[in-house]
Order: structure tokens, then C-alpha cells, then sequence
């Protein structure tokens, strides 16, 4: 595979987009000067905002904190409504977040956040999601392969087919990284793009070698038979230093949005830690909620778990980075760890909320 970083279709659209994004024309009157402007945005004053504030936020269809929190009402006590634009594809999300379609980037990796920056989208991540569990109801990914399957380790996946979301997400990145552990070249497998719905039917139809799924989907599959683990993301990042990092998702919003609304930055950010405390500490009523919001049976819900820091952690954040380094999908030293994320609008962080 060429060496350095790789622009898929998507991270085109995004320099294209984000190069012509024209802005709206007033009409006649006098403009409201920017001191007035800025007086009228709510302020996160003891914990809360002094006036609610509407958040854009894409429909989930897995496991989030997000719905989870609103459904508490953790959103509400700090004057956060949640707004729920419809499902997009992951591919998808950054765009839409410097579109201003959504304002939350809700679910994903620093690696689409790098790539996304590399594309010349300024999006900036604030806080933590998930991280990974070796739990198969709380893991982040498996890699399936039928149970009559002669593969057996990575030296059989030599010429297989092996599914992945699309080009440049993290189960073409994870599973990248469980090839070059155990000695194999990405380039002696074929990597076919598929969403986790379609992966499991075409591992079972004999279509690909091994289906790269998300939990929701693993539980439900194993529990049909006729399928069996190869690998997954623990231990994939456990051998590469870090188990729990391997799912280490972030929520991240523009840099023009957060110039533009730091205190509601900081309420989201006040709402969704207690969130995440919350579902760690109340795993089976998370569950619970995540099934009546998703529509699926609670007896085939799947979650995840959350960082026990309120911050960002500068580790898992590297942990990526490398991993993105060693198999080639940016340039050594080309991506700074500082340019990513900032600590700077948590309230837990600078002390604003104490606990």
C-alpha cells in the first residue's frame, strides 16, 4: 500500500465542501454589534446554561450515551434540548458536522478526526466516549469466520476476503493492525466494504472470509450458531499495548462551533460525563434504554463502557496515533496529538465543576 496518508471519497467531499460553503446574506437594518451578539448566547453559569440551547445530534442505531443521558434528563438540567437529525453513515459524520447539519460528531475515533483535519476540516474533539471491554456484550469489535472455517490464525487469511465499513474506518485500521502483528501484509488480503447488517449474511453465503462486525451485531450472530471468533479488538489492542484503547471513541465538534458556543461546549460536556458515570454504574439499566430506543429485543442488547477520567487522556489518544503510523494510513510524525482535541472547555477539567 503507498505510504502516507490516503484520501478516501469522503475527505475529498470534505475539502471541496468546506472550501465553498457560502455564507447567508442579512437583510437591511442595523447589525447587532458583536458584544450584543455575544450577550444573547446562553452561559454555562453554576453548572448549567442561563437559556436552553438546542443541540443537533445524528439518530443513533447503536449504543450512545447520548440518547441514554436524554432519556435521563441529564441534558435538560443543564438547558441542552436534543434535536435528532436522522441516521447517517460514519463515513458521513464529519462532513456533516462542518456542514452544520449536525453540531455533535457523536460516535467515532481519532482517526477519522485526523483524517478529517488532514482534509482541511477543523474539527476538534472534547471529550471522551467509549472505551473497549473484553466482554462480548461490551467488546468492540469481532472478527467472525464460519465455524467449518479453515482459517485458524492470520497466516490463513493469505488471498481472504474480509469485510470492513469502508475505506479508512477503524475496522480497516484495528483489523490492519492484527495483520502486521502476526506478520501479514495488508496488501496479500482483499478488503471488501460493507455495512455490519450485510457482513454477517455474507460471511454465512460464503461471500467473504470473515465478517469485521460492531457488538450489537457479534451477540446476535453468535447466538445463531454457525460462526465463531477469529479476533477482536481487545485483544488486538492489548497486544499493541493498550486493551481498553482499541474502541477509545471521542465526540468532537467544529472549531467554528465551539468559537462560537463555548459554554454550551462545556454544558454537553457537564451532561455527558455524568452520563457515562452513570451507565458504568447502571450497566443493566443502560441496557434497557438503549433497547426501547433502538427497537431490539433487550435480551440482544449490547453496550459499552466508559473512561473512569472526566478528561480527555493524552495516552489513548497517542495509542491511535500509532497505530495509524505503523500501518501506514498517515506519515510518521505528520499528525499532532495537540491539533486533535482540547481540554480547555471541560468543566471537570479546569476545575469549574468540582466533584
Amino acid at each position: 500500500m503507498k505510504k502516507g496518508f490516503r484520501l478516501s471519497t469522503l475527505f475529498i467531499i470534505l475539502l471541496v465542501t468546506t472550501a465553498f460553503i457560502l455564507t447567508g446574506c442579512t437583510g437591511g437594518g442595523e447589525k447587532p454589534s458583536a458584544a450584543q451578539a455575544d450577550d444573547a448566547k446562553p452561559k454555562f453559569v453554576n453548572g448549567k446554561l442561563t437559556k436552553e440551547f438546542t443541540l443537533k445530534v445524528p439518530t443513533q442505531t447503536g449504543f450512545n450515551e447520548i440518547y441514554i443521558g436524554d432519556h435521563l434528563g441529564f441534558y435538560k438540567e443543564v438547558g441542552l434540548n436534543i434535536e435528532y437529525t436522522g441516521s447517517i453513515s460514519g463515513g458521513m459524520l464529519a462532513q456533516s458536522v462542518i456542514k452544520g447539519d449536525n453540531h455533535l460528531f457523536a460516535a467515532g475515533h481519532i482517526l477519522t478526526i485526523a483524517q478529517a483535519r488532514q482534509a482541511g476540516a477543523k474539527i476538534k474533539v472534547v471529550l471522551q466516549g467509549s472505551f473497549d471491554n473484553s466482554d462480548t456484550d461490551k467488546i468492540h469489535m469481532t472478527w467472525l469466520v464460519r465455524e467449518d472455517s479453515p482459517i485458524k490464525s492470520a497466516q490463513d487469511l493469505i488471498g481472504k476476503k474480509v469485510s470492513i465499513n469502508y475505506i479508512g474506518s477503524c475496522t480497516e485500521l484495528l483489523f490492519s493492525e492484527y495483520l502486521r502483528q502476526n506478520g501479514v501484509s495488508r496488501d496479500q488480503v482483499t478488503f471488501v466494504t460493507m455495512p455490519d447488517g450485510q457482513a454477517e449474511n455474507s460471511l454465512r453465503q460464503g461471500l467473504i472470509d470473515v465478517a469485521g462486525i460492531h457488538n450489537i451485531f457479534t451477540v446476535s450472530a453468535l447466538q445463531r450458531g454457525g460462526v465463531r471468533p477469529l479476533t477482536d479488538t481487545f485483544s488486538i489492542g492489548t497486544k499493541a499495548g493498550n486493551g481498553p484503547a482499541s474502541s477509545y471513541s471521542v465526540r468532537a465538534f467544529s472549531e467554528n462551533f465551539i468559537r462560537d458556543n463555548p459554554d454550551v461546549v462545556k454544558a454537553y460536556i457537564a451532561a455527558t460525563v455524568k452520563t457515562q458515570h452513570w451507565i458504568n454504574n447502571n450497566y443493566a439499566e443502560a441496557l434497557k434504554i438503549a433497547a426501547a430506543y433502538l427497537k431490539i429485543d433487550p435480551e440482544k442488547a449490547t453496550g459499552t463502557v466508559y473512561p473512569p477520567e472526566n478528561a480527555i487522556d493524552p495516552e489513548k489518544i497517542n495509542f491511535w496515533i500509532k497505530l495509524m503510523e505503523q500501518n501506514n494510513f498517515v506519515q510518521p510524525g505528520s499528525v499532532d496529538p495537540a491539533d486533535l482535541y482540547t481540554n480547555d472547555l471541560n468543566p471537570y477539567y479546569t476545575g469549574e465543576i468540582k466533584e
